[in-house]
């Protein structure tokens, strides 16, 4: 029986929590946080793009459901290695640069260990490890306007439920849901004195998971950066981001109501920009620690952003 209790309870705890964080199916957006920072609502001149993001985040969670009579500690660590491929086109619709992308999850590992005690009786750990294929992105609209300081970019995503997902698995690399999300990015940089205010705003419509019953609630996002512009193309800056889910979580897979999750984020950027046989080539670095959360994991994240012109 004992052994019985603890199964119980293991099991009750993955499918009631799913992850470190208790907003949001699985505890996360579609969204990657703090994937916009410098130049944010700059859209480069005619050509092809492509970026390439490698990602590390790790977190801690401590909840309290069934009014406190189960305790769960829990800790995740993520990687994701996110490709993507943008084409600006010499088009022009109501004055702005039409472009298209595509954004895809090559890959991704995540890591989650949990400990959960009944009201001091029983306590109950397990760790799972996952890696797996992960969702993809479609732009098919993005408009860039363009004067002397401010650029101002739009786009539309749809999220496409792609990767590796099995509603049995304690952790997957694809959500299983689509979404769609409209953006809207500016930046502000002084030609001359190099001084740069960018942030860059998105609103999540999730649509419902099938697998579990479970709809996300709409989600908004906005992240930012302040920072000055060097000589020889490097830039230096504060990035940030502020989330909070604006409609509760439905259906009969949300199990512990409607929670509304939220979390700030501040941390260091650093930039740098070249031209390799007349090929634009980009390094952004940035570092983010949340300061606020709640209904969420909390922890740090680690961005290391490639791109270039081709």
């Amino acid at each position: 029986m004992r052994k019985f209790c603890r199964l119980f309870l293991l099991v009750g705890m993955v499918l009631i929590l799913g992850s470190p964080a208790m907003s949001a199916e699985f505890g996360t957006g579609v969204y990657l946080l703090g994937y916009q920072s410098s130049m944010a609502g700059f859209l480069p001149p005619p050509g092809g793009y492509g970026r390439l993001d490698f990602y590390w985040y790790q977190g801690n969670a401590q909840v309290l459901p069934l009014n406190g009579r189960i305790e769960a500690n829990l800790r995740n660590r993520t990687f994701l290695g996110v490709a993507n491929l943008s084409y600006v086109t010499p088009w022009k619709f109501l004055e702005a640069n039409y472009a298209a992308g595509l954004l895809w999850v090559p890959i991704g590992n995540a890591f989650i260990k949990g400990q959960a005690d009944v009201a001091g009786v029983l306590s109950v750990t397990r760790e799972g490890d996952y890696t797996g294929v992960g969702d993809m992105v479609l732009t098919p609209l993005i408009l860039g306007w363009h004067t002397e300081y401010v650029h101002i970019v739009t786009l539309g995503n749809v999220y496409a439920p792609v990767g590796s997902y099995n509603s049995s698995r304690i952790l997957n690399t694809g959500l299983n849901r689509w979404a769609i999300e409209p953006n809207v990015g500016i930046t502000f940089l002084h030609p001359k004195y190099g001084m740069e205010a960018s942030m860059f705003l998105g609103y999540t419509l999730n649509f419902h998971n099938s697998a579990t019953d479970y709809t996300t609630g709409n989600e908004f996002h906005l992240e930012y950066f302040l920072g000055q512009h060097l000589p020889g193309g490097f830039a230096l800056g504060l990035a940030g981001f502020y989330y909070q889910q604006v409609t509760k979580d439905s259906g009969s897979g949300a199990r512990l109501g409607a929670f509304k999750g939220t979390t700030t984020a501040l941390g260091p950027c650093l930039t740098y920009n070249t031209k390799i046989a007349d090929h634009p080539v980009g390094l952004n670095v940035r570092y983010y620690n949340e300061l606020y959360v709640k209904n969420r994991a909390d922890g740090q994240s680690l961005f290391v952003t490639l791109s270039g012109g081709f």
